[in-house]
């Protein structure tokens, strides 16, 4: 079975001048976790989050590669709400993660099980013109897993 049997069924696409707040408001509305960004041409350009979206909110220099390390107070809290207020009116492919796992559409699903269980979900659908075909989370993924099974 390839990968792009696997791909969520629901709304998941955005355009990259779409702001934030937008965005936001489209997670909640579908009920994702996660949106594509593509542009005009279809290409995906970027992956939108709510925790995308957190970590855009962390001082440069308190991000660290292994998460957030500071012993900073309450104190800090106001400034990164200010930093979301300001944010919310950004076009989404500001904020968007630019660099994501992905796989091509006829490649087999194992690929998406190694890929996904080594770097984490969602798993871009692309192909190697960048064009998007979907996006493979946890569930889509043992979803076709469980269909490949009862077609034994």
């Amino acid at each position: 079975m390839p990968c792009h049997t696997a791909t969520t069924k629901k709304d998941i696409v955005i355009p990259p001048d779409m702001t934030v707040e937008r965005a936001l408001q489209h997670l909640r509305k579908q009920k994702v976790s996660t949106l594509a960004v593509i542009d005009e041409e279809g290409r995906m350009v970027g992956l939108f989050s709510e925790k995308i979206l957190l970590q855009n909110l962390i001082p440069v220099s308190v991000a660290v590669s292994e998460g957030v390390m500071m012993d900073i107070k309450v104190g800090a809290a106001p400034g990164v709400a200010k930093r979301l207020g300001k944010t919310k009116a950004l076009p989404v492919c500001d904020v968007a993660l630019r660099k994501f796992s992905s796989v091509d559409p006829d490649a087999p699903l194992w690929e998406a099980v190694s890929l996904i269980t080594r770097h984490g979900g969602p798993l871009a659908v692309v192909d190697k013109n960048g064009k998007y075909f979907g996006l493979i989370t946890y569930a889509t993924l043992l979803d076709a897993l469980e269909d490949m099974s009862g077609q034994e």
